[in-house]
Formats: C-alpha cells, sequence, structure tokens
C-alpha cells in the first residue's frame, strides 16, 4: 500500500535517523494507521502515527504522555506494550505526531476470537489477568489524572487526565474518588446538555442524573477503603482493535497508550473487555448497534476463571468483586452512544439501584461530597 506525502515524508525521516528500510506495508492496528517496516539486517518495526487536531497543545499532551510511558515500560516493566526505540522529530510541516517501537507478533483480538479454541479462551483470560496484575503493581503518585515521566529522574508524576476527547479533558489533578465523581457528574451533565434539545429533555436528562449520583453517594460507603484510596495504572480503552493475541491464547502486546491514567483501585480492577456484559454493554440497555464477542453464558464461565486468576492480590480482586456497579456507572458518562434524555442510563440505574431515593431540591446537591 502506498503512503501519502506526509507518511512518505517521515518515512525519509527514519532512513535519515539511520534505519535502512527494505520495505513497508501499513497496518490497522489500534486507533490509528501503523507501517510495519522491514529493515535491512531482517528486523521488523513499526512507526506509529498519532494525529494532530485544531487543539495542537491538547493533540501534543497526548502524545507526550505516551512516548513518555512506553519509555518508562521499556526500561522498567515487563508490562506487554510496544518497546520503544525512536520518537520522531517534531516539525511545523508534518500534521502528525510518530515513533517506532520494535515489531511484535499476534494480531488484535477480534481477528482472531471467533478462532480460538476453548482451552485458548481460558489461556486468554490467564494472560489478561496477568498482564492486569503487573500494571496494578506498577507504584504511581496518589491522585487522579494521566501519566508523565519527570525527565530528570525517570520518576512517573500525575498530570491532568488527558481524554480521548478534547472537549472532555481537565486543567486539575484530583486527591481523591470523590472529588473525580464530582467532575464526571458536571462532565455528564455537559454532555447531556449539549445533545439534547429543549428544557423538557435537558431537565429528564439532569433528573436522570441527580438520581444515579444519588445512589453513588450511598454506594460509597459499603466500598473496602483500601480499594477507594489506592490509586493505580490504567489503561482507558481496551478493545477489540487494541489488544494482540496469538493463536494460544496468549496476549502479544497492548497498544494505544495515549489512553492512559492513574484511577483509583476500585475502578481500575476490571475484568476483560470482551467479557463484559454489564452496564453500557448489558444487552437490555446497550445501544443498537453494540456488538459482543463472546455469548453470555460462556462470557460468565470465563469472568470466573478471570476471579481465580486474580485471587493472589486480594486489593484486586476485591476491588474487581466490589466495583461492578461503581465502574458501570462510570462507563455511562464515557458512553459516546446516542442516549436522549439519558433514558437508557436511567433504565439501568433502576436496574442496578432500584426505585428512586428521592430527587435532591437543588442542583447543587446532586454532587458527591
Amino acid at each position: 500500500m502506498s503512503a501519502s506525502s506526509i507518511e512518505q515524508t517521515l518515512l525519509a525521516q527514519l532512513t535519515q535517523q539511520g534505519f535502512h528500510i527494505r520495505s513497508f506495508r501499513q497496518r490497522r492496528l489500534g486507533a490509528h494507521p501503523v507501517f510495519e517496516i522491514s529493515l535491512a539486517g531482517g528486523q521488523t518495526v513499526l512507526m506509529w502515527l498519532r494525529p494532530t487536531s485544531s487543539d495542537i497543545e491538547w493533540s501534543q499532551r497526548l502524545f507526550e504522555s505516551e512516548t513518555a510511558l512506553l519509555r518508562w515500560f521499556s526500561a522498567h516493566s515487563a508490562v506487554p506494550a510496544p518497546r520503544l526505540l525512536h520518537v520522531l522529530p517534531n516539525s511545523a510541516r508534518i500534521a502528525r505526531n510518530a515513533f517506532v517501537t520494535q515489531g511484535f507478533t499476534g494480531e488484535p483480538i477480534k481477528n482472531l476470537y471467533l478462532t480460538l479454541s476453548s482451552r485458548a479462551k481460558e489461556q486468554l483470560v490467564r494472560s489478561y489477568a496477568d498482564f492486569a496484575l503487573k500494571l496494578f503493581d506498577i507504584n504511581v503518585p496518589q491522585t487522579i489524572g494521566s501519566i508523565s515521566v519527570a525527565s530528570s529522574s525517570d520518576e512517573l508524576v500525575v498530570i491532568p487526565r488527558i481524554y480521548n476527547a478534547n472537549h472532555a479533558h481537565t486543567s486539575e489533578v484530583f486527591p481523591t474518588l470523590q472529588k473525580y465523581l464530582e467532575y464526571l457528574s458536571t462532565l455528564k451533565t455537559r454532555r447531556a446538555f449539549t445533545s439534547d434539545a429543549g428544557d423538557e429533555n435537558r431537565f429528564r436528562a439532569q433528573a436522570s442524573i441527580s438520581q444515579l449520583i444519588a445512589h453513588l453517594r450511598g454506594h460509597l460507603t459499603q466500598l473496602d477503603e483500601r480499594c477507594i484510596h489506592r490509586m493505580v495504572l490504567a489503561h482507558d480503552g481496551l478493545g477489540d482493535t487494541n489488544l494482540m493475541v496469538d493463536s494460544s491464547g496468549n496476549i502479544t502486546g497492548i497498544l494505544d497508550w495515549w489512553m492512559n491514567s492513574t484511577l483509583p483501585a476500585i475502578l481500575a480492577a476490571e475484568y476483560p473487555p470482551w467479557l463484559r456484559y454489564d452496564g453500557i454493554n448489558d444487552p437490555r440497555f446497550a445501544a443498537p448497534k453494540k456488538s459482543w464477542l463472546e455469548t453470555p453464558e460462556e462470557s460468565a464461565r470465563l469472568r470466573r476463571i478471570y476471579q481465580g486468576a486474580v485471587k493472589t492480590n486480594d486489593v484486586y480482586y476485591t476491588a474487581l468483586m466490589q466495583g461492578t456497579q461503581l465502574r458501570a456507572a462510570v462507563g455511562w458518562v464515557f458512553d459516546i452512544e446516542d442516549d436522549p434524555c439519558c433514558a437508557r442510563m436511567k433504565q439501568w440505574t433502576l436496574s442496578a439501584f432500584g426505585p428512586p431515593i428521592g430527587s435532591p431540591p437543588n442542583d447543587s446537591q446532586c454532587i458527591i461530597t
């Protein structure tokens, strides 16, 4: 496949940096285009392209966060992330950022999953558990945000969280789960008011959000404090295009680390994404175009295997088991599918928490404190 003039320029820059390119092909791995490059010495590398947007500062923060984390992983962790080799220098002439990593085997899970045997599916669950626990054990600063790396000390630092949608990013680091949920309530309301036309629809959306917040306020008191107060590293966007697997059920790579954050353990401990049937993934409340890789029955069986695989880490296991409803609630905040008046979210809230517990008299009481 031929490359565009921008991508040809990036390939030429690689040659100038000492990469002796023999051939290349474009692949679709993760969220953005990738060039798989064969070098003269027989080595295979990958050039990852990251687009810039009209918000140049936001795009650059995403890129710097991802490359800093990949560099740190390469030096300090066995997490199966691409091993960073080179970051191409910025250029005003090129509307893309790019970096180079080692190549790796495997295919996106969506390409292989339906061909896996039952044994391979079980191995995939155990392989995901191994990745999840490695990520969970990395020591990070105890605040909520996104990750960067201090250039002088090579230490992980937390910066204001960078979301994969620039309208949702924030200018502050959150010290507690309660403060973070307060922000998410505001974010959901803002999105609902933007997408719903008319005061009546907006009122219904606000009422649904207020009910969810009221339920969560009481729900938080029932959770293990270790899982609320401990912050861990998390990948925010795992799905069927950025989980690389082989035919034996081993995870060979985790992609798209521009979607990273530090979160309380209660939110970070989660089942493999292809096995989720709760919240926005519940067929009763999911968007019409939602699809699943696995059946509900087999997903339930494999989730039990996952529970057993992570029991070696008591905090992770406790967070996994106790945090189901809270994680699902947060999932509704970031749901990008149409949900007029937050109607699907309202029905899920009724199913998860039961009848309304009383409407707050004004919006200021819709915030978790």
